[in-house]
């Protein structure tokens, strides 16, 4: 089909009529795709960088046809529903971290972006000095961060406090009440999923100051 259509415009193309005014589209049409290109390495945003994507596939999808060129036309046509798919992941991964930071401490917008583990009951997550490489969201069963006498269980976030610390090491030690299912998220991603959108990591860290004032704030009753 794809070949038909380019055989078709091509055919067009060759009479005398569209020769001219086809061939100086491509031409024009080309050097815009070009500059978008170019254009989009200027984006740190991955939002912009991903729509300046989509705005040369589109470009180049036109001059892969006015130009019959098959291999240009297939190659866009194919990247195309690839940067809009990662443009709506995106979009929707600050929408969701929008409504988290306004309402309550949910990390459930974490979950496609991280790994299942299982740690049985007394077996100890990290102990406090461990170099920190991770963070934690519990699915199932119960932890507890023993130098803070905290209980966590299902949908709490742990181990991602070590992040922001200077020596990247743990402050507590995390240690199963009871077999324990864990996602995980490297700090790795954590960076990356920040770089790609600076929003992301604004709203991760109001997240983190929010469970911060909470961890605060029960420590303070339980001492009064």
């Amino acid at each position: 089909m794809l070949e038909s259509m380019i055989d078709a415009v091509s055919s067009w193309t060759a009479s005398a009529s569209g020769k001219s005014t086809v061939a100086n589209t491509a031409y024009v049409i080309g050097w815009i795709e070009a500059a978008a290109v170019v254009g989009a390495a200027y984006f740190k945003g991955m939002i912009p960088l991903r729509t300046a994507a989509m705005t040369s596939n589109v470009l180049g999808i036109i001059y892969g046809i006015l130009a019959g060129n098959l291999a240009v036309f297939t190659k866009h046509v194919i990247n195309l529903p690839l940067n809009a798919t990662r443009l709506r992941e995106m979009r929707r991964l600050i929408s969701s971290v929008r409504d988290a930071s306004a309402t309550d401490m949910n990390f459930e917008w974490l979950k496609p972006f991280m790994h299942p583990e299982n740690v049985r009951d007394t077996d100890l997550i990290f102990e406090k000095g461990d170099i920190a490489d991770r963070a934690f969201l519990v699915v199932e069963g119960k932890v507890k961060i023993v130098e803070h006498d905290v209980i966590l269980e299902p949908g709490a976030i742990f181990g991602e406090m070590a992040l922001f610390t200077r020596t990247g090491k743990r402050t507590a030690t995390a240690l199963c009440l009871t077999d324990v299912r864990l996602l995980t998220i490297t700090y790795e991603q954590f960076e990356q999923l920040y770089f790609q959108n600076p929003k992301f990591g604004l709203y991760l860290v109001r997240l983190i100051v929010r469970r911060f004032e909470a961890n605060h704030l029960n420590e303070e009753l339980e001492s009064s």
